[in-house]
């Protein structure tokens, strides 16, 4: 595992972001700060780089749920159906900690489409507000398949310390900014049978989504 000693309250050097987004574009796996954990980072279309990740985290029946795009523009690359209630959403919320669940679009590859939605059905859709990671995904120009650093039901996300334990020979690259505050989880949004509906309220509150919504 490469490492390399980062600075949040820094702007990113483009060299470590330009590093990053080789990684990925060779299937790799890359490990950052987002929003308070660390988090993993595969190449959403290449079924190889998804593969290595769940079995990183030594999670083969539940691919994790999460993914990155650079923009709203980007969601419908990502998913079947974009409702415009959803589309609203996005882009009053986008780059932001609000999370999107979608149906994964028909083009995805057949084997991630199936590992994706194998729990719930959908996957999560979010715009990153971290300058790093919105860096990284800009960067790389296509979705990201995203993961907490820590193993199934484990803690250790915060820690680089337990992050390099924990996947040591699995991840690629890790952007260490040292132990990391708790930051307050993404608020869930799901669309079914023509309705929204918070699923997690978390960063931004109900009231606030659905004041964006007129409702």
């Amino acid at each position: 595992m490469k490492t390399i000693k980062i600075d949040l309250d820094s702007p990113a050097d483009p060299s470590i972001i330009q590093d990053a987004v080789r990684v990925l574009e060779r299937g790799g796996l890359v490990c950052l700060p987002c929003g308070g954990t660390y988090r993993i980072l595969a190449d959403l279309a290449e079924p190889r780089a998804v593969m290595s990740l769940m079995q990183s985290k030594r999670r083969t029946r539940t691919a994790p749920s999460l993914v990155f795009i650079d923009s709203e523009k980007r969601l419908r690359e990502v998913a079947d159906v974009v409702d415009p209630a959803l589309l609203k959403i996005a882009r009053v919320f986008w780059p932001g900690p609000v999370t999107i669940l979608v149906e994964p679009h028909p083009d995805m590859a057949p084997k991630v489409r199936k590992q994706l939605t194998s729990a719930v059905g959908r996957v999560g859709v979010r715009v990153p507000a971290d300058p790093l990671a919105a860096e990284v995904v800009r960067g790389f120009g296509r979705a990201l398949l995203v993961s907490s650093a820590n193993r199934e039901a484990r803690q250790g996300a915060e820690s680089p310390a337990q992050v390099r334990k924990n996947f040591v020979g699995r991840v690629d690259l890790m952007l260490d900014a040292g132990d990391l505050k708790p930051g307050r989880k993404s608020s869930v949004i799901d669309f079914q049978d023509g309705a929204v509906k918070v699923t997690r309220e978390g960063a931004v509150t109900e009231a606030d989504i659905l004041t964006a919504l007129g409702l």
